[in-house]
């Protein structure tokens, strides 16, 4: 539980910082999963590409710019 919220934490600063002043959320998450959270590298900057691309790929659907069917 204490994790989970330590996550929605890292998330909620990295989304104020990158709104705030423009700077990648990637830029802050990457070190905070590795100093913070124990994750290697790799397994950092694969977390941040999954979040991306489901980000991505949501919103390329929401724009109606994919047929799925």
């Amino acid at each position: 539980m204490m994790k989970s919220l330590l996550f929605l934490l890292l998330g909620l600063v990295a989304g104020t910082f990158s709104g705030l002043i423009g700077i990648g959320g990637g830029t802050i998450i990457v070190p905070a999963l590795v100093f913070l959270f124990g994750l290697t590298q790799h397994q950092a900057q694969g977390t941040t590409l999954a979040l991306l691309l489901g980000i991505a790929g949501t919103t390329h659907w929401l724009s109606c710019s994919v047929d799925i069917l």
